[in-house]
């Protein structure tokens, strides 16, 4: 179903899901049902969140997914807990006596089709009505084969036209008929479904996760998160995964750029600075973490670094034309501040209508627009005060370095002077 645009709606999509739940509560011949919004790609919630249970014994993993599906019913944000097998149901069972069978002219076949056609029915004919076709079955009446006594009392007739009863060839038992199994990986399994409602599946997962922990389990029954939850797990390893080749290639064009090994990494200083400050703007806006927001972040490497770049490249430039260090690095300091101050607030505005949207789809996209702001704020005055200082500090330790090799090399040139005379 397809809502009309947020615009033109008074209500959320959670509110008309919520009510739509309230609803259909009120119909008891309504079993099963589901409501689930569009998946946000780990922000929400909407798809299908499911724990999966894997072990032979039915009865283990029937009272192992009862247990959770009642914890999971307790939590908040879950709805529409529903677990993927059916409990078991009465079934009749017609165990057939093939020596009275012979005896009265019927076999298995006889008896099992004139079974399924009173109880079941037989297409006997179609009625065609203006155009419309429509079967006409032909069976017993519901009520004449509810009962036990009933399906005894069923007449099979054999080819001598002679009517029997079914219970006299056969005798009838009432038993539980187990439930349809499912299979995964060859292994039985049972799944305990729900789905997230204003709740973040970071959240979620945590605390089915520590409910899982907390739950005696059986031997031989394994218990594991599937659904959005997996999914989500996924794809952050996949962002996780992005992060890291960006920061190698970042790292090896700057090396390059630079000449110089030690360069990069101050330059690089300003990053974990910017994820702190995705990590804050997330928190004081109350967003979740979620695959969007990570994308975000993994943005941010590539954004964090140019204004570091700006500030680096012109302190090198500062030395190389004769400044001390700090005369150097002040010199930078004044003259870059607006160019990076500049740059940084251009990407700020740019991204505040998409941090500030609230139309469709704004559940989607904001958590980007955030993680680039906070990320971009931290880093920018990172990139002003701490990087000059790391800057400062790698110098000094360089030429430090160069003096002792001066020293070292003297003492060397002086002894073998000695040693000559």
């Amino acid at each position: 179903m397809s809502l009309v645009p947020i615009e033109e709606r008074k209500k959320s999509v959670f509110e008309i899901s919520e009510e739509m739940r309230s609803d259909f509560s009120k119909f008891p011949e309504i079993v099963d049902y589901t409501i689930s919004t569009s998946n946000n790609m780990g922000s929400f919630g909407g798809s299908a969140v499911g724990v999966e249970i894997y072990g032979y014994d039915i009865s283990q993993t029937n009272v192992v997914a009862e247990e959770l599906a009642e914890k999971i019913k307790k939590m908040e944000g879950a709805k529409d807990v529903t677990i993927s097998r059916d409990k078991s149901k009465p079934e009749l069972q017609i165990v057939l006596d093939q020596n009275k069978m012979s005896s009265n002219g019927l076999n298995t076949a006889l008896v099992a089709a004139a079974v399924r056609n009173r109880v079941a029915g037989m297409t006997a004919t179609r009625l065609r009505q203006a155009g419309d076709e429509f079967d006409i079955v032909v069976r017993y009446k519901r009520s004449s084969t509810s009962t036990l006594t009933d399906i005894e009392n069923i007449g099979i007739s054999n080819l001598a036209g002679k009517t029997i009863r079914l219970g006299e060839i056969a005798q009838i038992k009432e038993y539980w008929a187990p439930p349809s199994i499912q299979h995964k990986r060859k292994e039985r399994i049972v799944t305990v479904s729900f789905t997230p409602y204003k709740r973040s599946l970071t959240e979620l997962q945590v605390e089915i996760q520590k409910a899982i922990d907390e739950s005696n389990l059986p031997a031989g029954v394994m218990v594991q998160i599937s659904g959005a939850i997996k999914d989500q797990m996924e794809s952050f390893m996949d962002i996780a995964f992005l992060m890291v080749v960006s920061l190698i290639l970042v790292y090896l064009i700057m090396a390059s750029q630079f000449e110089s090994l030690k360069m990069p990494f101050i330059i690089m200083f300003s990053i974990p600075f910017a994820f702190s400050g995705v990590a804050l703007a997330l928190f004081l806006t109350g967003t979740s973490l979620s695959v969007i927001s990570g994308i975000g972040a993994v943005m941010l490497i590539g954004i964090v670094v140019k204004n570091a770049i700006v500030l680096v490249d012109f302190i090198n430039l500062m030395r190389e034309r004769g400044n001390e260090l700090y005369e150097a690095i002040a010199i930078s300091g004044r003259s870059r501040l607006r160019p990076v101050v500049m740059t940084s607030a251009t990407t700020i505005l740019g991204m505040l209508p998409l941090a500030m949207s609230s139309g469709a789809g704004s559940e989607l996209w904001s958590p980007m627009g955030i993680a680039v702001i906070g990320g971009l704020v931290f880093s920018t005055i990172v990139t002003l005060i701490l990087v000059p200082v790391v800057y400062a500090i790698f110098a000094k330790h360089g030429e430090r370095n160069k003096q002792l090799a001066v020293y070292s090399e003297m003492d060397f040139m002086n002894s073998k002077n000695g040693d000559t005379k």
